[in-house]
């Protein structure tokens, strides 16, 4: 893994970084298995202990009110937790509307617009760009959910 800012944010913020993963995912009202990897993933990167793991883990079967997850989180530690909530969101193929309302009002909180939110669209777009690439490239082939295996090169 690529160092990253995460790695010098607080424990508190390290939690609420987790915590808005986990509100975006629950955002739609589905949590699909991309989420959860993408957010099992945060919290190893994050470095949040076992025994808090299984805590957060819980918030994952409930609706989490953004005004209450943001409370006393740094500012740096709120748009690097819209950064990695973008990628969240498009870990399924697509974007809700809730999901996008979600990212709005997480934005607002990081004093960001909409041109700054489009910003993150794109980079996220360009990553799975980059990482589809990569799979052409090296000849890999993806599983699906249905077991199909998608081969780049047909």
């Amino acid at each position: 893994m690529l160092p990253d800012a995460i790695d010098f944010l607080e424990d508190e913020d390290r939690e609420g970084y987790v915590r808005i993963l986990i509100a975006m995912a629950g955002a739609d009202g589905t949590l699909v298995r991309e989420e959860t990897a993408a957010i099992e993933a945060a919290m190893g990167r994050a470095l949040i202990p076992p025994g808090k793991r299984d805590l957060l883990r819980q918030e994952l079967k409930t609706k989490l009110n953004i005004e209450n997850v943001v409370v006393g989180m740094s500012n740096v530690a709120m748009r690097l937790a819209l950064r990695d909530a973008t990628i969240v969101g498009a870990c399924d193929g697509e974007f809700q509307e809730e999901e996008i309302q979600f990212l709005l009002e997480l934005a607002k909180h990081c004093d960001l617009g909409e041109k700054d939110l489009n910003r993150i669209f794109k980079w996220v777009d360009q990553g799975w760009t980059w990482l589809q690439d990569s799979r052409e490239w090296l000849n890999l082939a993806v599983e699906t959910d249905e077991n199909d295996i998608l081969d780049d090169n047909e």
